[in-house]
């Protein structure tokens, strides 16, 4: 009997995918059953247990992940990943409709659960798209992107306020800020999906990703702070360290999916700049598919050019009150900073092989080095420094660390 189609609620996932973006979403699903098992009522160890060997079967599958040497057994890794997920997303919707027919108890919110089930959702997209080989969209599709990123960021700020001690009401009302700061992005990204509709790019969707940009950078330096005082026991709540670690990495992965962006990472043939679109436009649909995606080599055992954002320290302004905040490069996380090296050297590889061709025909042979380097700079992970304008000195727009106090500092 054939499978039934699946119907998504989410949108397509627009970033080409290889090992190290599996390898993040198999340890974010690890984690999903472990904050339902803790969430579970003690009365129904069926459900613990289902959640448990969850947990085992998606820590095994992040074991192989890590010992993986080839294609073969990478797309078999997906191919087992798939299956489980399936299974998975399903127990997470189950318990979210037992919830909201109050057959079901525990200290999982429905929300929360609803929330785990789109990004369960969201990683088999994620899956299908490594089999079927899909170039990246944009325009509306990318604004599709970003609404699910954004209704991610403000349930994140949800689940602190509401998981933090009455007590700590100035991060309580951090937090709310947060969330409405979000809410409200999240419904000018649905604008922007409709009005961008058979659109390319416009300005003011670009100044939108600088919004975003901004904002997420805020709530990212909030819940690494809201970790470390939960490490050093110096915040009072429900919030385990591992929830602040995980929901601090989503935000350091939509930080990578928007450098993408902006940077044309993520841009198919008919939005990618002049001189590479020519580049590629000599190749076969399969290169072209390979020099973006990167997808028959998703392995990569070989790095041609490692590059490294850099991190500044950054100094705290003296002055309480800021007409202007300027947003400081976002500190990628190792994992995070390992997929973009990745994307990087997948076009610097598919110009390597086929840039002669293109080059010897006008009696211009480019220097290799010169080559590389050339692409190094067409995909610069570098983000703009962007002034963000502030109306007032409230708290929530002063999460980008140039802040008179960082949050939760201990005074000497």
């Amino acid at each position: 009997m054939p499978r039934q189609v699946t119907s998504y609620m989410v949108p397509e996932p627009l970033e080409p995918l290889n090992l190290e973006e599996v390898k993040f979403w198999i340890r974010i699903m690890e984690e999903h059953a472990l904050f339902i098992k803790s969430g579970l009522p003690c009365d129904k160890e069926d459900l613990i247990d289902e959640a448990q060997s969850f947990y085992q079967e998606f820590g095994s599958l992040r074991t192989r992940a890590e010992r993986l040497q080839n294609d073969k057994k990478f797309m078999e890794l997906v191919n087992d990943t798939q299956a489980l997920l399936r299974e998975f997303y399903t127990f997470k919707r189950d318990l979210l409709h037992q919830m909201l027919e109050c057959k079901l108890g525990g200290y999982n919110f429905p929300l929360f659960l609803d929330h785990l089930a789109r990004e369960a959702e969201y990683f088999m997209r994620l899956l299908e798209k490594i089999k079927n080989g899909k170039v990246a969209l944009s325009g509306g599709m990318k604004a599709q992107e970003n609404v699910f990123w954004l209704r991610i960021m403000a349930d994140h700020a949800k689940f602190i306020s509401h998981l933090l001690d009455p007590s700590e009401r100035n991060l309580i009302q951090t937090a709310n800020g947060f969330s409405q700061e979000f809410d409200d992005l999240y419904l000018q990204g649905r604008d922007f999906t409709s009005m961008l509709q058979g659109y390319t790019e416009v300005a003011s969707f670009k100044r939108f990703l600088q919004d975003v940009r901004a904002a997420v950078l805020r709530i990212r330096d909030f819940k690494r702070a809201a970790e470390e005082m939960i490490t050093e026991c110096r915040l009072v709540g429900l919030i385990p360290a591992l929830l602040a670690d995980h929901v601090r990495r989503e935000a350091d992965h939509f930080l990578l999916i928007l450098t993408m962006m902006e940077k044309g990472i993520m841009k198919n043939l008919s939005t990618a700049s002049l001189d590479y679109g020519e580049e590629l436009s000599l190749l076969s649909d399969e290169q072209n598919l390979a020099a973006i995606c990167g997808i028959p080599t998703m392995m990569m055992p070989e790095r041609d050019e490692e590059i490294v954002p850099e991190s500044k320290e950054r100094e705290p302004e003296p002055e309480p009150e800021l007409e202007a905040v300027l947003e400081p490069e976002p500190v990628l996380e190792p994992e995070v900073e390992a997929i973009l090296k990745e994307k990087i050297s997948s076009k610097i590889k598919a110009n390597k092989e086929h840039k002669h061709s293109h080059f010897e025909s006008k009696g211009k042979i480019k220097d290799e080095k010169a080559a590389e380097e050339d692409i190094v700079q067409k995909v610069d992970i570098a983000p703009t420094m962007h002034t963000v304008e502030t109306k007032n000195s409230d708290a929530k727009y002063k999460w980008s660390g140039k802040w008179p106090r960082q949050l939760g500092k201990k005074t000497e």
